[in-house]
């Protein structure tokens, strides 16, 4: 009996685990019928947008269109098994589509199949840089592409997405790379535009403005993409030179070749490290997003466990790099889904769509996608935020427009790239140059105020209360010491104390702490008093047994500022009353 029972625990306890190691596993046997129906709905309403985007972000990674669909329901079937959110969407999304073409580009030289090739190694990459991070922990590094970044990306991108599809608007071909010479390649070509090619284009971007004033819940790409299909139905579009995706062939995904060269091995790293960097943050807003809204906790480490293992599915099929829709997972909540069995509802209506309607899709004009791409495109532009920023902090706007120019003149990688590191010189910059400030205490009053550099005629004499915002590091203790000498050498305050109020310093690393401690030393041969006043744990920590703590004795250190000076005027009461 007590081996029978040993077994069963050991067989619940491993339930357990695996429950704890594929949540999805647990979404399922949990299951409630009362949120089948609801789920299913928002499956269908998530594939409804799902089926022209996928096909349409296919064509923007230099993919064929099937791709879009193999790399949504791969995507999705892994990201189900370990995912903690309920709501996230994840797939084709045009933000990232567009990092994979600028990142296969280079290396596939044209040739469709070895596009296809480095584009499946670069979600391979991808998955296993976001899988290492979540094993490590690093899903703060992710931090360092900011919100200035992400938006003049978003900015850079859109425009690199309309551009990329001009020339398939006007039915020419343009084979230039760069905006100005492809812009110069167009004016010249004008002449050539294929007025078919033209009329459809100019139609399908009007509706598209029409069905998003007309119909707000759904995005107006949803009935003119459906229009499209049925148009392609009735009507021959190749007989009056228009371009069709052409025949599906099979449905099934192929299993995947591992025949790709080792020497650009680096170069797809690095895109994936860019894609990685791209995907996590705006998955992990997303997810947190819903999971405030609908009142659950997400596990951010598990959320990109979840996203590096959707990308190596995809891999396996052929398909390209992935992330989180917001499109599809705002829809997917507005809809009203409550478990991700919305999102399998959705690639099990994608599969048969496939299936079905395989004839009509092959119909369907590529000018029609090159519009939603287009209409896409512009729809990503946001003017509205840079000027906002600009007017709020000029600097952090310039971050914004830095990266737009570099993405669209340089390349969509060394343009994230270079926003990035912009962003980090800002920040290393501002820890180099913190702002301090130097507390003035008006005579007869304990309130302390920052009257600015120069405004010190009512100050208390003979005492420097100074305030510095921020870690004393390697990169910033000469500020600090070139700034508290200072104020010390004005000759017009001769200075008799200097308190420090440390209330803004967490910590004090050891290089700091090996300048400080001469530092303070000479002061203090120099007759001057030492005070240190609302120092946290961390710092009397660091300090402890490096030289600086012994420096101030118990009577020198204070709890508030107020007591320091307070102490001060006490036993300097006789000078402090003569001025």
């Amino acid at each position: 009996m007590n081996e029978k029972n040993s077994k069963s625990s050991s067989v619940a306890a491993g339930s357990s685990r695996i429950m704890q190691i594929l949540p999805g596993l647990q979404t399922i046997r949990a299951y409630r019928l009362e949120n089948l129906r609801p789920d299913l709905l928002a499956g269908l309403v998530i594939c409804l947008v799902l089926v022209p985007s996928a096909l349409a972000y296919a064509e923007l990674a230099g993919f064929g269109p099937l791709a879009g669909i193999y790399s949504a329901i791969a995507a999705t079937l892994a990201y189900f098994l370990f995912t903690s959110s309920r709501h996230m969407n994840v797939g084709p999304d045009g933000a990232v589509a567009l990092l994979v073409g600028a990142a296969i580009f280079p290396l596939a030289g044209g040739d469709p199949a070895k596009a296809i090739v480095a584009g499946t190694w670069l979600a391979i990459f991808t998955g296993l840089i976001l899988i290492l991070a979540a094993q490590f922990r690093l899903g703060v590094v992710a931090s360092f592409l900011s919100a200035p970044v992400l938006l003049g990306y978003l900015n850079g991108a859109a425009l690199v997405i309309i551009i990329s599809q001009w020339g398939k608007l006007f039915g020419v071909n343009l084979e230039q790379d760069g905006l100005v010479q492809r812009l110069l390649e167009w004016v010249e070509k004008v002449p050539q535009t294929h007025m078919p090619t033209l009329g459809v284009a100019v139609t399908t971007l009007i509706l598209l403005v029409i069905f998003k004033r007309v119909i707000k819940r759904l995005p107006p790409l949803v009935p003119v993409f459906f229009i499209a299909l049925v148009l392609g139905l009735l009507f021959d579009f190749e007989s009056i030179g228009l371009g069709t995706i052409g025949a599906i062939g099979d449905t099934g995904p192929k299993a995947m070749e591992f025949d790709f060269e080792l020497d650009d091995i680096a170069a797809l790293a690095v895109g994936a490290l860019g894609l990685s960097m791209l995907i996590f943050p705006e998955g992990i807003l997303l997810s947190r997003a819903m999971a405030e809204k609908h009142s659950y906790e997400i596990d951010p480490d598990r959320e990109l466990l979840a996203l590096g293992t959707a990308n190596l599915a995809t891999g396996a099929v052929h398909g390209f790099t992935v992330g989180g829709s917001q499109t599809r997972t705002l829809l997917n909540s507005a809809a009203g889904g409550r478990t991700q069995v919305a999102n399998l509802a959705s690639v099990a209506f994608l599969t048969a769509f496939l299936i079905l309607a395989g004839d009509a899709l092959s119909r369907l004009p590529n000018v029609t996608i090159a519009a939603i791409l287009t209409y896409t495109g512009f729809g990503l532009i946001d003017i509205a935020d840079v000027k906002r920023i600009w007017e709020e902090h000029r600097q952090t706007a310039w971050i914004a427009i830095t990266t737009t120019g570099a993405v669209v003149f340089i390349g969509v990688l060394p343009g994230i790239l270079l926003g990035t590191a912009f962003s980090i010189a800002i920040l290393l910059s501002e820890l180099a140059r913190p702002h301090d400030a130097l507390l003035v205490c008006k005579p007869g009053s304990d309130e302390l105020h920052d009257m600015g550099d120069d405004d010190r005629d009512d100050d208390i004499p003979g005492l420097v209360v100074y305030r510095f915002y921020g870690p004393l590091i390697f990169a910033n203790v000469n500020y600090f010491i070139e700034r508290l000498q200072a104020f010390i050498d004005d000759p017009k305050h001769p200075v008799r104390r200097v308190i420090i109020d440390a209330r803004a310093i967490p910590s004090v690393d050891f290089t700091a702490k090996e300048k400080l401690r001469p530092f303070f030393h000479k002061l203090k041969k120099q007759g001057l008093e030492l005070a240190i006043a609302r120092a946290h744990l961390p710092l009397r920590e660091l300090t402890l047994g490096s030289g600086i703590e012994p420096i101030f004795s118990e009577a020198e250190k204070f709890v508030r500022v107020s007591d320091a000076v307070r102490d001060f005027m006490e036993k300097h009461a006789e000078n402090v009353g003569k001025n």
